[in-house]
């Protein structure tokens, strides 16, 4: 604690704790709004249930109802095709050849062409006309022609059959009232046709305003409607905009920002950010689950991820005793069930407000940023302290610089100090930790029993986690604004927000306790040690502990990130369990083997246990103190979630401590017997 005796260190503290005031009430703003978003839209595919009613012998009404009462609160509607048409009995559609067989030999059907009819349900030809319009805006008018064929009104396309059948002709306005008339909400599912142009958006703007119920839009494909020579077209925000009809963002399969469609994050910036964001699964993914882990995935997105819309897919085989339409409306309601139960709303997705901090406040949030990491880097090197002041002016000047002399105050400066705090904060913790351990080690070895240390590993850990907790307002802070909460912007270098720590208080570890029979002082100790760890000899123990350590190392920071290596079975099990018990599961890493560690530690410790087995412990405490700011870093996490998710991990954290008691103490009355029976012998 030699740091906060010299003035330097005493004054980082102080700016340290004056500007964590405003970085807890952005904090506080930033759950506001966190809060007031809390109404999930539950998104099925209109065509499916249309498809299912004949097949299971019900009514389309009724499995309308049974939707509805699984909680889906919105109908998806996709581009129309000439095959959907047909296998629904909206039109006809026959190929030069059929239609030769049909016409009697009329000499004006051609074989190289398609021909178009409406069907006898068609009376008032509302669809065959939406679907004339459709098919002028989308082939060449020398293409296209109108006749009579036997009475009929005909449209003549010349287009290849098969290809023709499959081509998207847009969404129908008759279709989105049909699909509003039951009583949802509709999601409009355009494709983009890059020669359609500005006519293309046009007639999707009738399908908007054909029902007052649509709610939201979801491109589908690569780009976004409209989007053209790689450019977007701004008109299809302006309109959607007016209407007040958001544009959704698809969270990619590895939960780091978007599925790439061109054009999607200049419509956002457009609509300034008042976007949803939603969770799908594809059939070929639900299809490996089971129906209970496929509704523990959706819902754990929602409340963990600001997802406010799901988009769910259908199975394909039933379960035992039940209809396909049955089995999937059971998942789904098992969603809404959870969602409800968890303190979230069914209905249309809630739109985040636009927050950003005012500029200000975020500044002087930076200051505490740079006073922690100008703390860290002199308790990891204390022969800069005296440059102190001049490192800590660098730093201010160098972020503060960025910050506001770039258009719309960087995010550079913001996400580099967001990981200067993920890093230093650990590092400064645990550093005190181990001065306090210094200070009452003679004491300890003399008076305390197991109960004792138990009880100060407890203080020790809850001292220590309030103060992660409190510090983790400074990543908060810094990346709490719209563009992070949705992910379209994010915090970078989160594989160095768990390695570094590691590394550099293991730099401060070899400073305050002796390694290899000395401690570091000066650099020239520091190449001495180096010279003598180099020269230590390779024993088949030493190799083998040298392979277990890097396995761990690998799976530390494998496990890490949006893309992991893969979970194991008993370790999901594990994860549903404690997100059925605790508002907010906890991270493994930390209850299981970061919190435990503080008692391992005072342990090793106090009982003058192998130096190298305290080491471990204490890479233990950091990893586990690391884990828990980190989780602030995942911005499209609520505040108060991964707040109580930190608490959570501490409870959880102090039971696992109360097994590592009882575990050391059979195991020294264990080795105590033993030494006793070979000391008689």
């Amino acid at each position: 604690m030699k740091l906060f005796q010299t003035t330097i260190g005493r004054i980082l503290a102080v700016v340290v704790l004056i500007c964590l005031l405003p970085a807890m009430y952005i904090s506080w703003q930033r759950n506001q709004v966190e809060t007031r978003a809390r109404t999930v839209e539950m998104v099925y595919d209109y065509d499916n249930i249309l498809s299912r009613a004949a097949v299971e012998r019900t009514t389309v009404d009724d499995l309308f109802a049974l939707y509805r009462k699984s909680g889906i609160t919105s109908l998806a509607l996709y581009d129309e095709t000439a095959t959907k048409l047909v296998s629904r009995g909206d039109a006809r559609v026959m190929s030069g050849s059929a239609m030769h067989n049909a016409a009697l030999d009329n000499p004006d059907i051609r074989d190289d062409c398609v021909y178009i009819q409406p069907s006898a349900t068609d009376t008032d030809h509302v669809i065959f006309n939406e679907l004339k319009n459709a098919v002028r805006d989308n082939f060449r008018t020398q293409d296209i022609r109108e006749l009579t064929v036997n009475g009929t009104d005909t449209i003549e396309v010349r287009a290849d059959y098969q290809a023709f059948i499959e081509t998207p002709l847009g969404i129908f306005p008759s279709r989105v009232k049909a699909a509003a008339s039951h009583g949802f909400y509709v999601v409009l599912r355009p494709k983009n046709n890059p020669e359609a142009g500005k006519v293309a958006i046009d007639d999707f703007l009738k399908a908007v305003d054909a029902s007052p119920k649509v709610s939201a839009v979801i491109f589908t494909g690569k780009d976004v409607l409209g989007f053209s020579h790689n450019r977007y077209n701004p008109y299809l925000s302006e309109e959607l905009n007016k209407r007040h009809i958001p544009v959704v963002l698809i969270e990619a399969q590895n939960q780091l920002g978007f599925e790439p469609q061109q054009g999607i994050l200049d419509m956002a910036r457009e609509d300034g950010y008042r976007n949803v964001r939603l969770y799908a699964m594809s059939k070929d993914e639900l299809i490996k689950l089971s129906p209970e882990e496929a509704s523990s995935r959706f819902y754990i997105s929602d409340i963990e991820r600001n997802i406010r819309m799901n988009l769910f897919p259908s199975y394909k085989d039933a379960q035992a005793g039940m209809t396909l339409s049955e089995t999937n409306a059971s998942y789904i309601n098992d969603v809404k069930d959870r969602l409800i139960h968890h303190g979230f709303h069914i209905g249309k997705a809630s739109i985040m407000d636009p927050y950003y901090p005012p500029p200000v406040l975020r500044a002087v949030v930076m200051l505490g940023a740079a006073a922690l990491g100008t703390m860290a880097l002199l308790l990891i090197i204390p022969s800069l302290t005296r440059f102190g002041f001049w490192i800590f002016g660098a730093g201010v000047i160098l972020t503060q610089g960025l910050y506001w002399g770039t258009h719309s105050h960087s995010v550079m400066a913001l996400q580099l100090l967001a990981l200067v705090t993920e890093i230093c904060t650990p590092v400064i913790v645990v550093s005190l930790f181990m001065d306090y351990c210094l200070a009452k080690k003679e004491e300890a070895y003399v008076h305390y029993g197991l109960v004792r240390i138990f009880v100060e590993a407890v203080v020790v850990l809850w001292v220590s986690g309030m103060a992660i907790l409190l510090c983790a307002n400074y990543v908060s802070a810094l990346l709490g604004d719209i563009t992070f909460l949705l992910e379209v912007q994010y915090f970078r270098g989160v594989k160095l927000t768990f390695v570094l720590p590691v590394l550099l208080i293991s730099l401060v570890y070899i400073q305050k306790f002796k390694v290899l029979g000395h401690r570091i002082t000066d650099d020239r100790d520091f190449v001495s040690f180096v010279k003598e760890f180099c020269n230590i000899p390779i024993k088949m123990g030493i190799l083998i502990l040298m392979g277990i350590l890097a396995l761990t190392g690998i799976i530390f920071v494998g496990r890490s990130g949006n893309n992991g290596a893969p979970v194991p079975g008993f370790e999901v099990a594990l994860r549903r369990y404690l997100e059925s018990v605790m508002y907010a599961r906890p991270r493994e890493k930390e209850f299981l083997f970061g919190h435990p560690a503080v008692f391992m530690a005072l342990v090793s410790y106090y009982r003058k246990w192998p130096e190298l087995l305290h080491f471990l412990f204490i890479l233990a405490f950091t990893i586990g103190q690391g884990s828990m700011i980190e989780t602030f870093a995942h911005m499209r996490s609520p505040f108060i979630l991964s707040l109580v998710r930190g608490l959570d991990g501490l409870a959880a954290g102090t039971g696992i401590m109360v097994l590592a008691l009882l575990a050391v103490a059979v195991l020294l009355r264990i080795t105590k017997f033993f030494g006793g029976r070979y000391g008689k012998e």
